[in-house]
This record gives structure tokens, C-alpha cells and sequence, in this order.
């Protein structure tokens, strides 16, 4: 029988009349749940990977928290938890944890860990005043820096996070901690810096609870790093919670970009029209203002040919809307910015040395490594230098200012998931409550580049017969043909006033959406349902704690929407979805990875499309059912799921429920 801490079995903790339910009162025991935890333990002492599906309801928190706890303990190493959401880790730091503090028999320590651009910077800031404060442009962010200024005499960890207020992005940047603007040891402020203070804790951690991003950062620079030294402590077992994010999150981070936006910062930095201020006024260099005016000019040449370029491929005209074309061709502009931004290295190199102090050389330092940064990922766009990336530009040219992107995103990333994670740790245990489809795991271990590991599908333990009704209209025309959206129109209708509201209805795009909900709306508002709808007057958190206050309200989303929201009770019980979610794959991204399952003469339908819209489906129904005592019924208004060949696997991916057919 496994052992925890102590010489106290995981039954012995998980049973009735065990360690958890002597301390909480509601605790159920549930088979699931011990039957995970006995697999993340057989894992780690076998030092293998394992992948575990747990349905809503299994408990999977104290599933794999308790045997990492266990493994800490013992062997004294290192357990780093990742997740993709702020809530989920909120969810671990602030409850289930401190649960697991007062019920185990020994003392653990926690530390969540935050990236370095979460602390601020007592160097930077005390300089901000002395030489930068002129760079910002309203008087609204010099009464930010005021406040901020207030703030870092009573704050306890120094991290955004603690701020009672969220500063501006372009404010924050000024004063947040940076590799590139630090000077470690032989600051004046070392021994109270923010971020060395929490990276202390972080080494006297048994857990780690971390963020994917944060993950993949800390993977990056061990990468890169010759002494293999990373953002976290050295450890050999992980665990990635809502791991569908995991390819997601990988691509997202080895991706490169380079946008209008970051060659404002820098050379605003450098010198400022607006208030005549910045390094050139500082170091008393007429030199860089001019060389900052030019490479400003030649910026404007490039991202206005960028824009000229993309719409001649497209044959679209920007005016307001957003392109994401892909870039088929390199060298498919000039590189006028290089020159210029060449010159400012060498005049940066030489006020580097003749600077006076450590704060002015370390300054330059920082914009020496931004701008060299800058030239070697324009570089890599334009010309195209990795054959394994796509590229492509995001142009929008609504509000004040044109947002140009260009981007180079790995294709894929399952090669380098299993030579960075995978290869090097020594255990790995993947959950989520969707990862399998058609019932194994297949289509994700191919995404992420994982061979040989232990796999689990644990069912919920909920009553989903009992619970939930699946209703398929049978009149409903293919989402494909022009009655479809009336038609939608009418069977929305009809099941949100059935249930009174207390719905989700999920969309796959915000044209659909929109105009359902104007054709909808105002019939369910004359009958006192109030209605929200994605993109409206409120953010995306006060629309949802709207929503649950109101319990005789309806809720109108797209992609965010169909997973990750918990709303739990009298509420919701009703979740419509208007079509089964297939992904159009016209992104640039989607596109070159359907393209490459066609070249290898792979069906891309078959191995991409339709796995991806199984998982979809499955995080739309599970906002359904949170709690043993949720019901309701789920609406799926695509007839494909009952008429196509396929249709089959969606409903087989789902759990087994009462289908109604009328």
C-alpha cells in the first residue's frame, strides 16, 4: 500500500473516518480520487510520466498534491506544480493547501512563485526619478509613479499583485525588475530586493506552484544557459494541471514577435519628441537624438511598407478591420530598420564606457540587449531563417494607433517538449478533465511529443444520468445551409424560456452570436430574463458574478467561455451550443499544421479537426455539472452530431446521460 509522510497511507488519508474527512465536515470519499492519488505515487516512485483525465467532481487537487507533499518530504527534492489560470492556483495557495497544512502530520513549505516582471525594481525606480520621469506622457502616469512611490515603503513582497490599483503597462515596464537592467550582488539594494527575496523562498520550497508561462520560461533559459541555471530551483518532478493548455502555452512561448509598439518603447526611451527627454538628454548625447530621429523615420517607412505589402497579398484593405495573413516569401520587405539601429548599438557602446556608475552603464546595458534583440528577431521575419516556423503579420488599425505584429511560431512543438520535458525530468504527471478522445489519449501524447507513460482515465463521480439530459433537435438544418441561424434563432428561444434562463449559449463565432442575441434579447428581457453578451459594457469577471447573482439570466459567449468558468447552483442549468466547434483552420498557425498532417499523407479532418472539436465539446458541456447537486440540460443544435459518420465520437466523448430526441 502506498505510503505518504509519516508512514500514513493514502487510504488511511482519503477513507472514511480518515485523516481529511476528520477535519472536513462535507468530505465524501471517492474511489476516483484515491485511485489517482495511487497512480501519481506509483509514478513518481517509478520516476515515470503519467497522463490522467479526471472528470469534474474526482478531487484532483488533493489527488496529486498529496503524494507530491509525500515526495518531498522524503526525498527532499522538489515538487513544481503548474497551471494555466490564476483561479486554479488561488484555488491551491489559498485553500486546499492550507487544508493539507493543518490535516498531514508534518510541516511542508509552499511558495508561490511569480515571474521576475512581477516585482518591481528599488534601483529602477529611485532612478526613474532621476533621469526618466520626463518620458511619460500624461500626467495620469506621473501620478502613477507617485502612488507606486507611496506604496514600496508598506509592501510586503513588492509584486504587482499586492498593488490595491493595476498601474499602466508603459508605467510598470519602468520600474519592473529585469535581467537586462540588474546589477545582482553589487546593487545598493540587493539585500532588499523584492525579487532576490522570493527567489530565496523558492529555494527552501518542498512545492512550487507556478504558471505555465512561468514553466516554459524557466525551461527556455536553461535551454540558452550554459551554467543550465533557470527562473526556479532545480527540480525532477512536475506536475501540469489543465494541461490541455500545455501545446498551447509551449507554442506560445517559443514564438517570436516584433511589433510597432516595442520599437516605440525603445526609442522613446532613447530620446522622446514629445518631452524632450531620455538616455540622449541624460548622457548629453545630440549624436543618439539624431540617430533616435532616424531610426524613428526609417521605422515608420518599414511598418507603412508592411501594411502596403499584407494588403497586396491579401487583397484586403486594412481600414479599420485586422489581418492575420501569413508571409509566404522572405526578404517580403526591406530591413531600412537595421542600419539605424545598428548605429545606436555603437553609440550606446561608447557611452557604455565612458559612463560614470554602475546604475548609467547597466541602463545602457539593458537597451543595448533590447535593441539587439529587436534586430535579431526582425531579422529572423523577414529572411525567414527557421524552416521549422510560420510567419505571419497581425495588422489592425483600429483606435489611436496601427498595432503591426510580425511573428515566427513553431509549427509545431512536440519535439521540443520532449527534449527540453520529457528526456530531462524525471517525472511528469499531465491532468486535466480533457485530454482523451474516442477514450485515449493518443491524439494529445502526438501533440506534445510524449512516447512512453502510464495513462488514467478516471470517471467523474457524479450521477450524470440522473443529472443531465442531452436534447437533440431533430428539425434543425446543417449549420452549413442559409436557414440555420433563423432557425437556431427559434430552438434558443424555446429552451431559454424552458429553463427560465440560467443558461450559457456558446458560440464559435461573434458573428453568429451577435446576431442571435439581437434577434433574441429583447423577447427575453419582456419577460424579466436579463441577458449578457461577450464584448458588451462589462469585463469578462463582472459579467460572470452578474450572471450568478442573477439567477434567472442568460449569458452569450464565444472561445473564452466554453471552458474554465465555474458557476455553480440555481444559476446554470442550461448550456446551449449552437454548433459542434470546429475550427476554421484559416489562422496562419492552424493552416501550416494541417498542411503538414496532408504532406504526410495523413487525413487532417480525421487527426486535427476533429479531435480539436471533440475537446472543445467537452469543455463546453463540463460548465454544466460542478457539484453533485447540479442538473440540467445541455443543447446541441447541430444536427451533425446525430446525421455525419463522425458524429458518434463526440457523443461518446461525453459522459453517459439521458439523450432526448424531438
Amino acid at each position: 500500500m502506498t505510503q505518504t509522510s509519516e508512514n500514513v497511507t493514502l487510504r488511511e488519508i482519503f477513507s472514511p473516518g480518515g485523516l481529511i474527512s476528520q477535519q472536513l465536515e462535507a468530505y465524501e470519499f471517492r474511489q476516483e480520487q484515491l485511485q489517482m492519488a495511487h497512480e501519481v505515487a506509483r509514478a513518481f516512485t517509478a520516476s515515470e510520466h503519467l497522463i490522467v483525465e479526471a472528470g469534474t467532481g474526482v478531487g484532483k487537487s488533493f489527488a496529486y498534491l498529496i503524494p507530491a507533499i509525500s515526495l518531498a518530504l522524503k526525498s527532499e527534492q522538489k515538487v513544481v506544480i503548474s497551471t494555466n489560470t490564476i483561479s486554479l492556483q488561488e484555488q491551491l495557495v489559498t485553500k486546499d493547501i492550507p487544508f493539507l497544512q493543518r490535516v498531514l502530520p508534518r510541516d511542508f513549505n509552499v511558495v508561490l512563485a511569480k515571474g521576475r516582471r512581477n516585482y518591481l525594481s528599488r534601483r529602477r525606480l529611485k532612478n526613474l526619478m532621476s533621469y526618466e520621469r520626463g518620458l511619460f506622457d500624461t500626467r495620469e502616469e506621473v501620478e502613477e509613479i507617485v502612488e507606486i512611490e507611496a506604496w514600496v515603503n508598506s509592501t510586503v513582497d513588492g509584486s504587482r499583485a499586492d498593488l490595491p490599483w493595476q498601474p499602466q503597462a508603459q508605467v510598470w515596464d519602468k520600474v519592473v525588475s529585469d535581467r537586462d537592467n540588474c546589477l545582482g550582488r553589487n546593487c545598493e539594494t540587493y539585500d532588499t530586493c523584492f525579487y532576490f527575496k522570493a527567489r530565496r523562498e523558492m529555494y527552501n520550497a518542498d512545492l512550487l506552484i507556478v504558471n505555465h508561462h512561468l514553466l516554459f520560461s524557466d525551461l527556455a533559459i536553461r535551454k540558452n544557459s550554459e551554467a543550465a541555471m533557470g527562473v526556479l530551483p532545480d527540480y525532477d518532478y512536475l506536475i501540469i494541471d489543465e494541461a490541455h493548455h500545455l501545446e498551447a502555452t509551449a507554442t506560445n512561448h517559443a514564438s517570436i514577435d516584433f511589433s510597432n509598439t516595442r520599437v516605440k518603447w525603445l526609442l522613446d526611451s532613447l530620446y522622446n519628441e514629445r518631452s524632450e527627454d531620455g538616455l540622449a538628454k541624460h548622457f548629453n548625447s545630440p549624436h543618439l537624438k539624431t540617430q533616435t530621429q532616424t531610426a524613428r523615420e526609417q521605422a515608420n517607412v518599414l511598418f507603412r511598407t508592411i501594411i502596403e505589402a499584407m494588403q497586396e497579398d491579401t487583397g484586403s484593405e486594412v481600414n479599420g478591420n485586422t489581418l492575420t495573413p501569413r508571409i509566404h516569401k522572405s526578404n517580403f520587405v526591406k530591413n531600412v530598420l537595421d542600419a539605424p539601429l545598428v548605429d545606436i548599438e555603437k553609440t550606446l557602446k561608447r557611452l557604455r564606457d565612458d559612463a560614470m556608475t554602475d546604475d548609467d552603464e547597466q541602463e545602457i546595458v539593458a537597451h543595448q540587449h533590447y535593441c539587439r534583440r529587436l534586430r535579431d528577431e526582425l531579422d529572423m521575419i523577414i529572411r525567414q531563417t527557421d524552416p521549422d516556423y510560420v510567419y505571419w503579420a497581425d495588422i489592425s488599425t483600429r483606435g489611436r494607433t496601427p498595432r503591426i505584429l510580425l511573428n515566427a511560431t513553431p509549427a509545431n512543438v512536440n519535439q521540443m517538449l520532449q527534449d527540453q520535458l520529457f528526456t530531462i525530468k524525471n517525472s511528469v504527471v499531465m491532468t486535466s478533465a480533457t485530454l482523451a478522445t474516442n477514450r485515449n489519449f493518443a491524439y494529445f501524447k502526438k501533440r506534445v511529443g510524449i512516447n512512453e507513460c502510464r495513462e488514467l482515465l478516471v470517471k467523474s463521480p457524479f450521477d450524470f444520468k440522473r443529472q443531465v439530459q442531452i436534447h437533440i433537435p431533430r428539425d434543425m438544418p446543417d449549420p452549413r445551409s442559409y436557414g440555420y441561424v433563423s432557425a437556431a434563432i427559434e430552438k434558443i428561444k424555446h429552451y431559454l424560456k424552458l429553463t427560465h434562463g440560467k443558461a450559457f449559449v456558446l458560440f464559435t463565432s461573434y458573428k453568429m452570436m451577435d446576431e442571435v442575441y439581437d434577434a433574441v434579447a429583447p423577447e427575453l428581457e419582456e419577460i424579466g430574463i436579463e441577458t449578457f453578451k461577450q464584448g458588451g459594457e462589462l469585463s469578462r469577471t463582472a459579467m460572470l458574478q452578474a450572471f450568478r447573482e442573477d439567477t434567472d439570466s442568460v449569458l452569450f459567449g464565444t472561445s473564452s467561455f466554453w471552458e474554465g468558468v465555474d458557476v455553480r447552483g440555481a444559476s446554470l442549468s442550461n448550456v446551449i451550443i449552437t454548433r459542434l466547434p470546429f475550427e476554421v483552420p484559416t489562422h496562419p498557425v492552424m493552416e501550416a499544421r494541417v498542411k503538414q498532417i496532408k504532406e504526410a499523407g495523413g487525413n487532417e479532418f480525421f487527426e486535427f479537426s476533429l479531435p480539436e472539436a471533440i475537446l472543445r465539446l467537452k469543455q463546453g458541456f463540463g460548465r454544466l455539472i460542478r457539484t453533485q447537486t447540479d442538473n440540467g440540460i445541455v443543447v446541441i443544435l447541430d444536427p451533425r452530431i446525430r446525421t455525419a459518420n463522425y458524429g458518434r465520437q463526440f457523443l461518446e466523448s461525453l459522459p453517459d446521460c439521458e439523450i432526448v430526441e424531438k
